[in-house]
């Protein structure tokens, strides 16, 4: 068979192949401490003139290792060369020698404007595609997106849930007395700093299409809300109400704003349309109102309050009715953050001294601890709900970004400058 008859079948394959994934390859990710499945991801086969197949796939490696459900198989043991792999298929035999129960076909495609990856799933032990060939492509400066839509593919094949790894988060970084937004790709790298630090910011939150921030600034001395529009740079202020402007969130359709605001002369919760301005105010207590975070569907906000002696979380209905608490364990819980998926809340529980994060159902039940050291706080949501992102701060060294698994398993620092301390994370949905 010649090489253009071998690329040819290859090409038929990538385009037209309708195979569905398998139950045979799958991984429970429900269950925390589970062994990571060996998978091979060679380097993927530089097309000529290309030169980006090494550096994609180390991505995709990174990714996947770094989601703790993976053990990424060393190269220098491989017994096929990619340029095989990927002209002829896997030799099955070869893969199963060195141990894994997955491998990666790739290609690399680099116009000099655009990078084209192409990449096959397969199961070693079945000898079967997992799922059909894809292809991703974007401009060239943005060839790690490409990288991270290949492993959102493997991650959503082999686990039977959606990938978050092409996403970003924002956060606030800081240095000496300086505090900035700052923005990277989900794990760490490429940051680009979004403010200048001339003035205090804090609280930035993705809009739920990825396209806009809100974010608390002191720019003009008092706490005000402003939206900021990515992708036009255009920042406007949201709202200037008398005192305290504070914790902004999104509704899910990005039609209205929760905030804590104490116009009235205490901090309570209200809901703000983003079209005409109206403003609702939700809770009306004699304790601290703050924090709302909006149920996935829209129809409820989960919040912290004192009015019970100590910080609590309370569920309501969007329109503030049927409030009711759902912490009693502990005198410290704070900061909920509602998941994506709707089945748990994520917050900050402390005591002892110590504060961690832990998760709990809207109903109050199965609570259950995530982390657990002197300062943890500001848990945020990948966009799948399945890993959540937090700041730690550790004595006498500043404050980090973490990440752990919902489970309570494969807690990970977010690879960062060392001398940038970093806190209040906010996750984006999926790029497109």
């Amino acid at each position: 068979m010649t090489h253009f008859t071998l690329r040819l079948l290859l090409t038929c394959l990538l385009i037209l192949s309708c195979a569905p994934a398998h139950a045979g390859l799958q991984i429970d990710i429900s269950k925390g401490g589970l062994q990571p499945l060996p998978i091979a991801i060679p380097q993927f086969l530089d097309q000529p003139g290309g030169a980006s197949g090494g550096r994609i796939a180390d991505v995709v490696a990174a990714d996947l290792e770094r989601s703790g459900l993976f053990q990424i198989l060393e190269r220098k043991g491989f017994l096929q060369d990619p340029a095989s792999l990927w002209q002829q298929g896997p030799n099955f035999k070869d893969w199963r020698i060195v141990g894994a129960e997955a491998v990666v076909s790739g290609s690399v495609t680099d116009t000099g404007t655009e990078v084209t990856a192409d990449f096959f799933l397969y199961d070693v032990y079945k000898g079967t595609p997992v799922g059909k060939g894809q292809r991703f492509s974007a401009p060239k400066k943005d060839w790690h997106m490409v990288a991270h839509r290949i492993a959102d593919e493997i991650y959503a094949r082999l686990t039977g849930e959606s990938g978050y790894f092409s996403s970003r988060i924002v956060f606030v970084a800081q240095r000496g007395d300086k505090k900035w937004l700052s923005i990277m790709d989900q794990d760490g790298l490429n940051r680009v700093d979004m403010t200048e630090g001339r003035s205090l910011v804090l609280t930035p939150r993705f809009s739920p299409n990825g396209d806009n921030l809100f974010f608390l600034s002191y720019v003009s001395g008092e706490p005000r809300i402003y939206k900021w529009e990515l992708y036009t740079g255009k920042k406007s202020l949201v709202d200037d109400y008398p005192g305290l402007n504070s914790a902004p969130s999104w509704s899910p359709d990005g039609s209205r704003m929760a905030l804590t605001l104490n116009k009235d002369g205490n901090p309570e919760i209200y809901v703000k349309d983003l079209a005409s301005g109206h403003l609702t105010r939700l809770t009306h207590s004699t304790g601290i109102d703050t924090s709302p975070s909006w149920s996935p569907d829209g129809r409820r906000i989960v919040f912290n309050s004192d009015r019970g002696g100590t910080p609590q979380i309370y569920t309501m209905n969007a329109d503030g009715s049927s409030q009711t608490r759902i912490t009693f364990e502990g005198n410290y819980n704070a900061a909920p953050s509602w998941s994506p998926r709707g089945d748990l809340i994520a917050y900050v529980k402390g005591g002892g001294g110590a504060f961690g994060i832990a998760v709990i159902n809207p109903q109050g039940n199965q609570g259950r601890n995530l982390t657990s050291s002197w300062m943890d706080e500001s848990p945020a949501w990948a966009p799948n709900g399945r890993v959540i992102a937090f700041t730690r701060e550790i004595q006498g060294k500043g404050s980090r970004l973490y990440t752990i698994d919902l489970t309570g398993y494969n807690e990970r620092a977010v690879p960062m400058d060392p001398d940038i301390n970093a806190s209040d994370p906010s996750w984006s949905p999926l790029l497109k």
